[in-house]
């Protein structure tokens, strides 16, 4: 089963060009067999996801990306809340395990200069000195924003840690949708379901579909 496990829409995500609607059907059309709605520190209400698989009769699921102090960021599935004021990861981690939720280091090696990805032992010693690895549960390996010089390093160093990697496009519009996906082995339906898997590891990530055009502004590349 393919789900673009990292998708920001408009308006709780207000730098998204583009809406839950138009997110669904263009995952449909693009034949991926989910999405997940992962918008910046704000959660979709439960009733409004159910909604949203009736009215489509496609699985749709939620999680929140949370900035952290430091600007590092998380993918979290199982806390469904607002995020109102910058944590620290341990913060975080407490709180996840509380409700037995899923943590996934989103794009680790965003905002590095290239020269320094070039170097993956520098790469890599920067990025783990941002946080403690323990507190994470899987590495976000396939980032859809990002160039494979990006990306390796992260499937590299969720390797070395022996942790799984989920793919995601991070789109915030139709064309970037699917372009990285998180394969599970089992068909899922319901939020419980996602949880499951992905704590019991039965996932890998996955490039899907090239983006059809760039949409990036200067100031958005990493």
């Amino acid at each position: 089963m393919k789900i673009d496990l990292h998708v920001h829409t408009n308006p709780l995500s207000p730098d998204s060009l583009m809406s839950a609607e138009q997110a669904i059907e263009t995952a449909r059309e693009i034949g991926l067999d989910g999405i997940c709605l992962t918008e910046h520190d704000r959660a979709w209400p439960l009733s409004e996801i159910h909604s949203l698989r009736e009215k489509h009769n496609f699985p749709v699921f939620r999680g929140v990306e949370v900035m952290l102090r430091g600007g590092i960021e998380m993918l979290v599935f199982g806390l469904n809340i607002d995020f109102t004021t910058l944590l620290q990861l341990s913060d975080l981690r407490s709180m996840v395990t509380a409700a037995k939720g899923f943590i996934v280091y989103a794009h680790p090696f965003r905002g590095l200069p290239e020269l320094t990805i070039s170097d993956a032992d520098a790469a890599l010693k920067i990025t783990l000195g941002k946080i403690d690895m323990t507190s994470i549960d899987a590495v976000e390996g396939r980032n859809g924003r990002h160039r494979d010089m990006y990306n390796q390093p992260a499937l590299e160093m969720a390797a070395r840690y022996s942790l799984k990697t989920t793919g995601g496009s991070d789109a915030h519009a139709v064309d970037e949708i699917g372009t990285c996906v998180t394969v599970f082995e089992s068909n899922i339906s319901t939020e419980a379901e996602l949880l499951n898997e992905l704590k019991a590891g039965r996932f890998s990530s996955a490039h899907f579909r090239i983006k059809e055009r760039w949409t990036w502004s200067k100031a958005q590349e990493p």
